[in-house]
């Protein structure tokens, strides 16, 4: 468990005594509310509640209180709880408390923290709830402390909604605005990050959601920040598979971009991104319709990287609907834009898709060399989402020429890949060609063993791939 003393206290330094100095300006009233609160809390269970959206203001507030002259007298302990799969946090307390060193002559107050990581961010009754409302009772006993504990907002609605027994008990909730350098910082982490989507594993995308959340309920009149920080989220609820919320975030965005003829560059990002989506979706004629909007704004603003990348996405959709001459020619188009620019992630990409229509017309030392050159791109940048597609696309090569071997541990590597960066499609449609060669085997055992894994999540997706693996699986089943 991760529920132990916070062993990286906040240390002071020159730009922290700055951001106290920010952080107290902006805060002064729900300061002196906490230390009033803190000061008069009595020596036995007292729960207040401390609403700081980020991590950084977080750690600017507890040194504030522990360096502040009205707390002398108290003695602080800081406990993280950050572990997401927490679910008994009285007995974590408990624990906890038995390795703390009371000082002599001072009030112990519990700082709690990273209660946010098991509280989430969707679904309903998270576990540390349930068990909140259930041990409410049995916290005055075993816990005979003032309790502070921190949450961002969209965490202590959760805790308001699931757990309202334990909520009802609270002495105090003190809510805090955030410094604006610490949403500078959150935004250049997000928004701004070059790091690719494609590179993080599933908890980092979970993380990204989670800070990408936080920004939004910060940003209320940056119109252009709150649309970015939307169309982000769109992209990366997309690439967990929530594509409800996936469109939702995207449509808000572009409505809020049709309020300003200023905001069209934004425009026709957003536009792309929903194109992405809705061709996931397999909603072919409106992914078309909506990459060819972007295409033409960007066209008239000269944005020739998103050109290169609205014209990438237009030659996967042609080669979809079996227009190969017409999807070469696009691809082709936006490769010599990315070589042009240097966009080596955009290159990869693209001579990934060449190489898949060059598989299909037979032509397959061209499609080899073209995945390996795809290949060596991706592994140089570290962009794994891409290089496990690429493995997937060589391993139906050499299954194809018959070189079964080669392409199980082809498709293994890719699955590797898929389950660390919680690519849940990629897995399945993996799983199911792994089952489609151990059938040809006649090792029927694994083939069931890979396809079950493969149909359930094809199922929660609603996948249409869903009928033929389940046809697959039942004919193995039958033969077995």
């Amino acid at each position: 468990m991760l529920s132990k003393k916070q062993s990286n206290q906040p240390q002071v330094t020159p730009e922290l005594n700055l951001k106290k100095e920010t952080f107290v300006q902006i805060n002064q009233q729900s300061l002196a509310e906490l230390l009033t609160f803190i000061d008069f809390a009595d020596t036995q269970l007292t729960i207040g509640f401390v609403a700081v959206n980020f991590a950084e203001d977080r750690n600017t507030l507890i040194e504030i209180l522990k360096n502040h002259p009205q707390c002398d007298d108290i003695q602080f302990e800081i406990l993280n709880f950050a572990d997401p799969n927490l679910r008994f946090l009285r007995d974590e307390i408990v624990r906890d408390l038995k390795e703390v060193d009371l000082e002599p002559d001072k009030k112990l107050v519990l700082i709690a923290i990273g209660l946010e990581k098991s509280i989430g961010l969707s679904g309903e009754y998270p576990p540390v709830l349930q068990d909140l409302n259930f041990v409410r009772d049995a916290f005055s006993d075993s816990v005979p402390h003032p309790v502070l504990i921190f949450l961002p907002d969209h965490a202590l609605m959760r805790l308001v909604k699931y757990a309202p027994d334990f909520w009802a008990w609270r002495k105090g909730v003190f809510y805090f605005q955030t410094v604006q350098s610490t949403q500078e910082l959150a935004i250049e982490k997000t928004i701004q990050s070059e790091r690719i989507l494609g590179s993080l594993d599933l908890l980092e995308r979970q993380e990204r959601i989670d800070l990408l959340e936080r920004l939004l309920m910060e940003q209320s009149t940056d119109v252009r920040t709150r649309i970015n920080i939307l169309k982000e989220l769109g992209v990366a609820y997309s690439s967990i598979g929530e594509v409800q919320k996936a469109e939702d975030f995207l449509l808000t965005a572009l409505k809020l971009t049709e309020e300003d003829e200023n905001l069209v560059g934004i425009k026709a990002s957003v536009l792309h991104s929903l194109g992405i989506l809705y061709a996931d979706k397999g909603e072919v004629d409106e992914a078309i319709a909506l990459y060819n909007q972007s295409l033409e704004i960007k066209k008239r603003i000269g944005d020739v990287q998103g050109k290169a990348a609205t014209l990438h996405c237009l030659g996967i959709l042609y080669a979809d609907k079996g227009e190969v001459d017409e999807a070469i020619a696009l691809y082709n188009q936006s490769l010599e834009i990315e070589e042009r620019i240097g966009n080596v992630q955009g290159k990869a990409a693209t001579l990934h898709c060449l190489g898949i229509l060059y598989a299909d017309k037979g032509e397959v030392d061209e499609a080899i060399a073209l995945y390996n050159q795809s290949l060596s791109i991706n592994e140089r940048i570290g962009n794994v989402q891409t290089k496990a597609a690429t493995l997937h696309q060589l391993a139906g090569i050499y299954a194809n020429k018959g070189e079964v071997d080669e392409a199980i541990a082809l498709y293994n590597q890719s699955l590797e890949i898929e389950e660390r960066i919680g690519n849940v499609q990629g897995k399945a449609i993996t799983l199911w060609w792994l089952g489609h060669l151990a059938e040809q085997q006649g090792e029927y055992t694994k083939a069931i063993s890979y396809l079950q894994p493969a149909l359930e999540i094809l199922q929660r997706l609603k996948s249409p791939d869903a009928e033929s693996v389940s046809a697959s699986l039942d004919r193995i089943i039958r033969n077995s």
